[in-house]
């Protein structure tokens, strides 16, 4: 018992020892990390993917082999727009489908942030006008 608790204090003092010159490594490496991210950040200017064309893509190779009149119709289906375009939906459905398409394509581009505010306040004013006409 006597010889124990030398070692055990001595395991403890040299854990303690080795964690705290570790974690003073990983805070200069902490304090450099953020500086390299913000700067990248500001020159992104990649687009990103768009997940509304890569769904509609996924779907025309999950169900354009099936042999029925849809399945077709989902074969040769490369974008979203084109499936938004073969569907069966009312003009007026269609043409809100598409704008809410393009404000999402503009919002994966950062060079067109400018615009796609733009075009974001006019919505969000139409919509305003749209329900201060009708307040059911």
């Amino acid at each position: 018992m006597k010889t124990l608790k030398p070692i055990f204090i001595a395991t403890t003092l040299f854990i303690f020892l080795t964690s705290c010159g570790d974690s003073n490594v990983k805070k200069t490496e902490e304090a450099i990390v953020p500086k390299v991210e913000a700067a990248i950040a500001k020159k992104d200017t990649v687009k990103q993917m768009n997940i509304l064309d890569e769904q509609a893509k996924m779907l025309s190779k999950v169900f354009g082999n099936v042999d029925t009149e849809e399945g077709r119709a989902l074969k040769n289906v490369d974008s979203y727009l084109d499936l938004v375009e073969q569907a069966n939906f009312p003009p007026d459905i269609k043409k809100t489908i598409l704008d809410q398409y393009k404000l999402y394509e503009l919002s994966l581009d950062p060079r067109k942030k400018d615009s796609l505010k733009l075009i974001f306040n006019e919505k969000l004013n139409e919509a305003i006008a749209k329900s201060m006409e009708n307040p059911n």
